[in-house]
């Protein structure tokens, strides 16, 4: 899924163009002489280069680094280690008309030093050495449960198609999209699926829940890094599908995040001609403002999250994170740096508190994590605890209990190696920041995995591929957390089914005495291990005799007007089945 096509003189053939550029790789090898080091070169053009590059390198670990070639022609590029004499070159072919559309080669280089990649003479990228050690595919767990404490995973059941997209709508059906096949919306009581045919093909476009509970997608497939410009509604009122207005260009891997008024800023995707959109669009009921003075590329699906400051905040992939300003013509600052050295693409995040963010996994490929406080002063990227496995497309998803459940992905250093699949979940404790491996699930969840907190508490997990030469994951699975065999669940009697911000409201139950926790989850929005608009609120609460006082949200940047699943959670941390309110 990562090509960028370089700009051709017309009438220029690709295949001249690719050996002008290796003779160019090798006259710029001959004419240096003499002994000696070599000293660095200059440093490349955009250090905040993405995945989505058209020539990439990513460091892995030890001394290890993956080539890619994201074009549809074949090139040779040359790569150098920084103070040495180690040079080579890699023959990569052309990146093929598929989802992932890229070519990759692994090269181990002998010298502890950066690695510079060069392409027609010219510094394309340089990529620092991280000195980080080569796991093995299942490292030891440093805490591992077992028995109900480890959770237990439902036998799988058929889908009709590979849930690709998800999405829980408030009425507690799943809305599921995949690649191929008419979507479906999933009924968890009755296990019925209903075929619901769109007006136009979604595959890869972005999506979020909007304040009146219908469903928004941005772009769509017109073929591989080709992208829609049309924005579509769902509404499970009745199950109908709108067509509302096009985006200026075509978007495919965008990421959708609702804003603190109910809109929906738009960033990242290719176009109808498969150039990368710089440029972000924010859709207000039904028309589109564009952000003319904030145009800037960002790799596929970026990270993004609304701050309590109502900026965006684009956690990754790539180790530069940015903020972006809304308001007016838009307008971008620099943020921290991740303490990771390489990009985490397809690894996964989540607001697990009010501006507190969690980002784990991906590259090529990494079990560590790390934490960033957006409410501190001055926010920095922290270390937590690593996970007990390395995984890529990995999913996480917040629990009514503040923690992180990891579930899924894959080991190894290609893009999706499915022979190195993970099975055991993970959980996070943010007290502690430490992980606990759970029970693992039957089925690959690789590349195309889902997975979907339930009101019940419960996690729904499915897809996976669904790509050329690899399974077609139609089927789902369904984990219970291991907070779901500690004893008796507290019980919600009754609680408003909409709050307003900076009120306070009541949750009648008779446990109130045990409660420890009151819990908000937006309902999710989850596509290619991402859930486009993740975060937990923990809210301030008293208890009497017959229930709980809560004090809502303050405002839409802590909790974006729409729908959320509330919880009530005892000192035991087992929760209440939540009930679905509207903030606005």
């Amino acid at each position: 899924m990562l090509r960028r096509r370089l700009t051709l003189t017309s009438g220029r053939p690709a295949a001249l163009l690719s050996g002008v550029l290796a003779l160019a790789m090798v006259a710029c090898s001959e004419e240096r002489s003499g002994a000696g080091p070599r000293p660095p070169d200059a440093a490349p053009a955009d250090p905040d280069i993405g995945e989505d590059a058209p020539i990439n390198l990513s460091y892995v670990c030890g001394n290890r680094y993956v080539v890619t070639n994201a074009q549809s022609f074949p090139i040779t590029v040359t790569y150098r280690v920084e103070g040495s004499e180690e040079e080579g070159t890699v023959d990569l072919a052309a990146a093929p008309r598929m989802d992932p559309a890229i070519t990759e080669h692994t090269i181990e280089v002998r010298t502890t030093g950066a690695v510079q990649l060069f392409a027609g003479g010219r510094l394309v990228v340089a990529r620092a050495n991280g000195r980080a050690p080569c796991l093995s595919d299942a490292a030891s767990p440093a805490l591992s449960l077992s028995g109900t404490e480890a959770g237990e995973w439902s036998a799988p059941f058929s889908w009709p198609i590979v849930a690709i997209h998800m999405a829980l709508l408030p009425d507690q059906r799943v809305l599921a999209l995949g690649r191929l096949g008419t979507p479906q919306v999933w009924d968890p009581v009755s296990g019925t699926f209903t075929a619901v045919p769109p007006p136009a093909w979604l595959f890869c476009a972005g999506q979020t829940m909007l304040p009146d509970g219908r469903v928004f997608f941005a772009g769509g497939h017109i073929d591989y890094d080709y992208g829609l410009p049309n924005t579509t509604l769902f509404n499970p009122a009745d199950n109908t599908w709108t067509s509302s207005t096009l985006m200026a260009r075509g978007r495919w891997y965008p990421t959708t995040t609702s804003l603190a008024n109910g809109d929906v800023l738009i960033l990242a995707g290719r176009d109808q001609a498969s150039v990368e959109v710089g440029e972000p669009e924010v859709w207000s009921n039904g028309t589109i403002r564009r952000l003319t003075g904030a145009s800037k590329t960002l790799p596929y699906y970026p990270r993004v999250f609304l701050t309590p400051k109502g900026t965006a905040f684009v956690a990754g992939h790539v180790v530069y994170t940015r903020y972006l300003t809304t308001t007016g013509s838009g307008a971008w600052k620099s943020g921290p740096k991740h303490l990771y050295t390489s990009t985490r693409d397809y690894g996964s995040a989540v607001m697990y508190e009010s501006g507190k963010i969690l980002y784990a996994g991906g590259s090529r490929t990494t079990n560590t994590a790390e934490t960033i406080d957006l409410n501190a002063a001055t926010p920095a990227w922290k270390w937590t605890g690593s996970m007990a496995y390395a995984r890529r497309h990995l999913n996480l998803t917040l629990l009514p209990t503040g923690e992180v459940l990891a579930t899924g992905g894959v080991a190894g250093t290609t893009f999706n190696d499915f022979s190195k699949p993970v099975y055991p979940a993970e959980i996070w404790n943010p007290a502690t920041g430490q992980w606990t491996t759970l029970s693992g699930n039957a089925i690959l969840r690789d590349y195309h995995g889902t997975a979907l907190l339930m009101p019940d508490g419960r996690v729904l997990v499915a897809g996976g591929s669904e790509s050329k030469g690899l399974p077609s994951q139609k089927n789902a699975e369904i984990f219970s957390p291991p907070y779901l065999f500690r004893g008796a669940r507290p019980t919600i009697s009754s609680a408003p089914t909409t709050l307003g911000y900076g009120q306070s409201f009541r949750i009648e139950t008779a446990d109130a005495g045990t409660i420890a926790k009151v819990t908000l989850i937006r309902l999710g929005t989850v596509t290619h291990a991402f859930d486009q608009n993740a975060r937990l609120l923990r809210l301030a609460s008293t208890a009497d005799s017959t229930g709980l006082t809560v004090t809502g949200p303050s405002s839409g940047n802590v909790a974006p007007p729409g729908h959320y699943m509330l919880f009530i959670v005892n000192g035991s941390d087992v929760p209440s089945v939540a009930q679905i309110v509207k903030i606005q």
